[in-house]
């Protein structure tokens, strides 16, 4: 699915009435994206997107602060908040917030842009119609989805959770002709000069050249399957996927405002929408170490699902992490879950530990996406993780 680009200049684009910070640039990336901009566009995106919602939780999930001394002396902590990409970090045990440090141009009452991490929502909507008897993993997308049936045919649920399709979407985001240039469109993250404006379900409708899941099981990351996926969810469900994300951020129990990142038609893009503080994002990942279940009493998720996708890993894909697989919308290596996020997000969690680490970052390099920097940040949470688990 190859795209066609035009590059304005930046001075044109404004001249000619474009909103700050969409139109597109250098290395056909909107201008909130340029390797120089990305550090604050990271954290302006909530507001730039050109459509959008937020959710607050009607109840709160409180943290106790405990530092935990002994992770000062983690070398790979003091590598990673010494680096230029550092934005922060938060490690949480249970409800104790063991460890806190943000960069001197961020805060705890800032919105972060969390990227691909937000792909874990789809692992707790599907993990909740499975236990429920509602979805089938082995199923044809197109049973659910016949809209897609040019890029989807032949794949099953599982394929698209685990990032095995093969189609003609590429997200290679050092390739400025990669069509995830066209789903940021879709979304509202760019303005796009190359043809008409679609929203997700329409895009994900043109994606063709179906092949079905990679018979090696290789992984070819795509945050198209994340929504077709929540596509099937909210058929599925019989419920809007506004709803089921509004139930997630209740379950939470944040404490600011979420935002989320929509398409003209409100449909929220799930494969990447979420911009939170750091805290909830902490909170965040309390919820996902506990499958879904809240500290609130919620449930959303399934700690069942959580614990079949960890003890399953080995059938997932092989991860770009270096170690560990992609298996269900997550990263594990089947003790921890986790998932990464373009511009160098990082959430981990330790499921039976209730350990949380939460990183934000900015690389700043042409892409965006080193997942060498990805893999040491995975490195230092499981550093830090044998460092508390030591008692």
């Amino acid at each position: 699915m190859p795209v066609e680009f035009v590059t304005p200049a930046e001075e044109d684009a404004h001249a000619a009435g474009e909103p700050s910070g969409l139109s597109i640039g250098n290395l056909n990336k909107a201008e909130w994206d340029q390797p120089s901009r990305r550090r604050q566009g990271l954290r302006d995106l909530h507001h730039l997107h050109r459509y959008g919602m937020s959710f607050r939780s009607p109840r709160v999930v409180p943290l106790e602060t405990c530092i935990d001394f002994r992770l000062h002396d983690a070398p790979l902590l003091r590598w990673y908040q010494t680096h230029p990409f550092f934005t922060g970090i938060l490690v949480l045990q249970e409800r104790k917030i063991v460890y806190e440090q943000y960069a001197a141009d961020f805060g705890p009452d800032r919105i972060h842009s969390l990227q691909s991490i937000s792909k874990t929502g789809a692992h707790l909507m599907v993990g909740r119609l499975v236990e429920a008897g509602a979805l089938d993993l082995t199923q044809p997308i197109t049973t659910y989805v016949p809209e897609v049936r040019a890029g989807y045919a032949g794949a099953s649920v599982q394929d698209a959770l685990d990032m095995a399709v093969i189609n003609d979407y590429t997200e290679d985001f050092y390739d400025p002709s990669a069509s995830v240039a066209l789903l940021e469109d879709s979304h509202g993250w760019r303005l796009a000069h190359n043809g008409p404006h679609r929203d997700i379900r329409a895009f994900l409708s043109l994606i063709s050249a179906g092949a079905g899941r990679d018979p090696h099981s290789k992984l070819h990351y795509k945050s198209a399957n994340t929504d077709v996926v929540a596509w099937i969810c909210e058929r599925v469900a019989r419920r809007s996927l506004r709803e089921m994300l509004l139930e997630i951020v209740e379950a939470v129990g944040a404490a600011d405002s979420i935002y989320v990142s929509t398409d003209r038609s409100g449909v929220p893009f799930v494969g990447g929408g979420l911009h939170m503080t750091l805290r909830d994002m902490g909170r965040y990942g309390l919820l996902l170490a506990n499958g879904g279940v809240s500290l609130l009493g919620q449930t959303v998720g399934s700690r069942t699902f959580l614990d079949r996708t960890r003890s399953e890993h080995s059938q997932g894909t092989l991860s770009l992490l270096g170690h560990g697989r992609y298996r269900n919308f997550l990263e594990t290596d089947g003790t921890w879950v986790g998932h990464n996020g373009y511009g160098g997000q990082w959430l981990m969690v330790y499921p039976e530990a209730e350990i949380v680490v939460a990183c934000l970052s900015a690389i700043a390099d042409a892409g965006g996406l080193d997942w060498g920097f990805i893999g040491r940040l995975a490195d230092m949470g499981e550093e830090l993780a044998r460092i508390l688990m030591r008692g």
